[in-house]
């Protein structure tokens, strides 16, 4: 095993951010924009990278990294539903809803469909969470491949899922006038886990046979990421494909990086800084929305960014305080 893969690739977590950033921007753009945000490269790129990390040369590993991750996505899933169900319930009294109507309504009739199949959350604001579901059931379904050591599997999975998801978000669309199927493709099966896969298998390989390669690979990346073009009933499967090549090159280039000792980001801000943005930036973003408006989208994004960062950094802190008190009470 290299030392460039016994390193996590801290690049990788800085760049979490930046599309944590471009997540924000997608679900704040509103119609009071004149614009659309081009940028749906943040989520095919935290299922490949959610692959990526989760890879190790040694196959003994594979399984308890596999566990190890199911547990995370439950941690995650825990923390997202507890706020955003707390958060729903204080909306209720300031919208003046019946809280009665709240609660008749936070599970579904078919839950197993909805939540498992679906990926759809349980609460009202909390949208962004489906994509924590997805992350769990891609867990699941990575753990039983690994389990009974089927990792071969995943060469026909990423094909076949990923063609899958393009005629139901392309064709279907296009010929039959309904965005009705995306809603059955944007979720783990056909999106999250070829992704996932692909990004698992990725890390196998390093394709920068020589240092400037990984420059190729990111100018490649940049050009696909500018040809998301606004998502319509002609374009919608250039976009995808667009997004998916531009994913698979940056990735690339962020493995032909070198890699670096960076325990002081770590020790301050932790690797998981990222999804805790991702979890928090709606409520923060409807929060702000009724005290202060924003002329326009890019300032929107990066205080509701900031904002977000800020109470997930306060929170870290603080759980890294009460684990130090914890420590010298034991000595």
């Amino acid at each position: 095993m290299s030392e460039r893969s016994m390193q996590r690739n801290v690049w990788l977590d800085l760049f979490k951010v930046f599309l944590s950033f471009l997540v924000i921007c997608i679900h704040f753009v509103g119609e009071s924009y004149t614009h659309h945000p081009l940028y749906r490269l943040a989520v095919p790129m935290f299922f490949m990278m959610s692959g990526y990390f989760l890879y190790r040369p040694d196959h003994a590993t594979w399984q308890k990294n596999a566990l190890a991750f199911i547990k995370r996505n439950v941690h995650y899933m825990i923390i997202g539903f507890g706020i955003y169900i707390v958060y729903d319930f204080i909306m209720c009294y300031v919208n003046g809803n019946g809280v009665g109507y709240y609660f008749t309504t936070l599970f579904y009739d078919d839950i197993f469909l909805q939540f498992f199949i679906l990926n759809r959350p349980i609460t009202y604001s909390g949208y962004q969470l489906w994509f924590l579901i997805a992350l769990f059931v891609v867990s699941l379904i990575h753990y039983l491949i690994v389990r009974f050591e089927k990792e071969n599997w995943y060469r026909v999975i990423i094909p076949v899922c990923v063609a899958i998801y393009l005629f139901f978000s392309g064709y279907m669309r296009l010929f039959q006038y309904t965005d009705m199927p995306i809603r059955y493709t944007r979720n783990a099966l056909f999106f999250g886990l070829p992704l996932f896969a692909l990004g698992f298998c990725m890390a196998k390989y390093n394709f920068n046979k020589k240092p400037w390669m990984k420059y190729v690979y990111l100018l490649f990346g940049i050009g696909f990421f500018f040809l998301q073009i606004y998502e319509s009933r002609i374009v919608v499967m250039e976009m995808y494909i667009s997004t998916i090549l531009a994913a698979v090159c940056l990735l690339q280039f962020f493995m032909g990086l070198r890699g670096v000792r960076c325990d002081w980001f770590y020790r301050w801000f932790g690797k998981d800084m990222a999804f805790y943005i991702y979890i928090f930036h709606v409520a923060v973003g409807i929060t702000l929305g009724r005290v202060v408006e924003f002329p326009n989208l890019y300032l929107k994004s990066t205080v509701i960014l900031l904002v977000s960062m800020g109470i997930y950094e306060v929170c870290f802190l603080a759980g890294k305080a009460i684990e130090h008190l914890r420590k010298k009470e034991r000595i």
